[in-house]
């Protein structure tokens, strides 16, 4: 797997400690020096360490958010359709059947949209796979700079992150190129990266998903332990409360019950959910300091990209794609009509059942357009990664998957009493909590990874539906529609991943 190597900014090269082996300081060198100097200068030189750490550490953070991570725009191909984080999140929810497009639009997400870029050639595969092998090689690199044994706080928590974004970076990969783990623990997953040499030589064949599982679980758990008790400076940052939210996202893909509940509450201590009159406030779902945002990216004047971002595609009001472009994104109209009168969540959408007095702009939206992402000027709305709602709804399915329904309805309440007032189960299913998670987390990134781990096919093609006609697809469950076969680029650079060993392209009719 060729990632390439993080190189030093000039000015951390220069850092010379006394005593240190300036190989460890080498742009050529990066990741090189050995246990016993990185032993010494953690422990004699924390201060300076963390000169050369910190900028890693940032450049990490501010990676999930960067525009043109696979390096493929051009000025003929800008890629407006590569901007970190929230694309990987957009193409899967507009992938799934609970995002509608009002047109086919300029083609930026239109293939995703139509199941139609799984292939092997295509930039979709390849920048799934590099953006989250770039994440393995970033946090690979701060992993080996810091000793296991390091004592100071910040280095610390610094190991810590990495550990973190090296599991959340393998979960994610195994999840879009193999089969959803439960009844496939054998079966190829994807390499396993834990070292910046083992990228460089392209050692690493496709791993039992078993094994890479292992290998997440061992991740967050050390993660986590090293972040403990270490007060984060922002949001943006990953601290044990976000390492315990993301774990507990995985367990519910290995059916971890018992761990899915006892990290999502840790995730969740101490922050509350939204009222149903902050839930519609402007700031709700564009600004990381509101108070249901437990890990985002913070988008300012220097770090937006303006029409390549999630809100070009999302906000319904500014200028971009999915603004006055008019490739407005939409509810599925089965999905927005499933919600009763009194949820507070169907004032996220434009729709006239509502009775709300529209302004000028809004009125020209089509029905069930998301009003959910607000505009911020200047192309400086932020990202939310994690929200305390999703692991009240991470909670509850935990506890419905043990059969403890009544214990599920107890936690999800805790939600709907926000929600929706008659809204009153004293039992929930399964089937209960997944049906809110599709219409509280709706355009946050969920849909896809949802369905997969649930076993779960799509139907966008039903009476009413306000699908695209030419994608109201009806696909079953395992379909390998959803999943991408390994990018072409690796097979051609790799030789631990032969040809053979490719995932099967779809052969069955998306149309039933």
């Amino acid at each position: 797997m060729k990632i390439t190597k993080i190189i030093l900014f000039s000015a951390i090269v220069g850092i010379v400690l006394t005593g240190c082996g300036d190989a460890f300081f080498d742009t050529e060198n990066a990741g090189v020096a050995s246990k016993e100097e990185i032993d010494e200068i953690g422990s004699s030189s924390p201060d300076a360490l963390i000169k050369v750490v910190e900028p890693l550490m940032l450049g990490l953070n501010n990676y999930t958010a960067q525009y043109n991570t696979s390096g493929k725009a051009t000025s003929d191909n800008p890629m407006h359709g590569d901007f970190g984080l929230m694309s990987i999140y957009h193409l899967g929810d507009v992938m799934n059947e609970d995002l509608a497009f009002e047109v086919a639009g300029s083609g930026w997400f239109t293939y995703d949209y139509q199941l139609d870029y799984w292939s092997e050639q295509y930039v979709r595969p390849y920048f799934y796979w590099n953006f989250f092998y770039s994440i393995i090689g970033k946090a690979n690199d701060i992993i080996s700079k810091i000793s296991e044994s390091v004592t100071d706080s910040n280095l610390k928590a610094y190991r810590g992150e990495a550990l973190v974004y090296r599991a959340f970076a393998h979960a994610y990969l195994a999840q879009m190129y193999q089969q959803t783990y439960i009844g496939n623990e054998d079966a190829p997953g994807v390499p396993i990266v834990l070292t910046p040499e083992e990228a460089e030589s392209a050692v690493a064949g496709r791993a039992p998903l078993r094994q890479v599982y292992e290998q997440i679980e061992k991740d967050f758990k050390a993660g986590m332990q090293a972040l403990q008790g270490w007060k984060r400076p922002n949001k943006t940052m990953i601290d044990e409360q976000v390492a315990a939210g993301l774990y507990s996202r995985i367990c519910l893909v290995t059916n971890n019950w018992d761990d899915a509940i006892t990290y999502a509450r840790k995730a969740r201590a101490g922050y509350s959910v939204y009222t149903p009159s902050e839930l519609i406030a402007d700031a709700a779902f564009n600004n990381i300091n509101a108070k249901e945002w437990i890990w985002g990216a913070d988008i300012t004047a220097e770090t937006t990209s303006k029409f390549a971002s999630f809100f070009s595609f999302m906000c319904s009001y500014d200028a971009g794609y999915g603004g006055d472009a008019g490739q407005y994104r939409k509810i599925d109209a089965r999905l927005y009509d499933s919600m009763n009168a009194s949820d507070s969540r169907k004032l996220l959408f434009k729709h006239s059942s509502t009775g709300v007095e529209y302004t000028a702009q809004e009125q020209k939206f089509a029905e069930y357009t998301n009003i959910k992402f607000k505009k911020v000027a200047n192309w400086e709305a932020d990202y939310v990664y994690m929200r305390v709602s999703e692991m009240i709804l991470n909670e509850a399915e935990a506890l419905a998957h043990k059969g403890d329904n009544i214990g599920a309805a107890t936690v999800l309440k805790e939600l709907m009493s926000q929600r929706d007032p008659s809204w009153n189960l004293n039992s929930v299913t399964v089937d209960d909590v997944y049906h809110q998670r599709r219409l509280e987390l709706w355009g946050e990134g969920f849909s896809l990874f949802d369905h997969l781990r649930l076993k779960k096919g799509i139907d966008r093609n039903y009476a009413g539906s306000n699908h695209l006609k030419s994608a109201r697809y009806t696909i079953d469950a395992g379909s390998w529609y959803f999943l991408y076969q390994i990018p072409l680029q690796e097979l051609d650079n790799s030789d631990a991943i032969t040809a053979n060993e490719q995932n099967p392209a779809p052969t069955e009719s998306k149309f039933k």
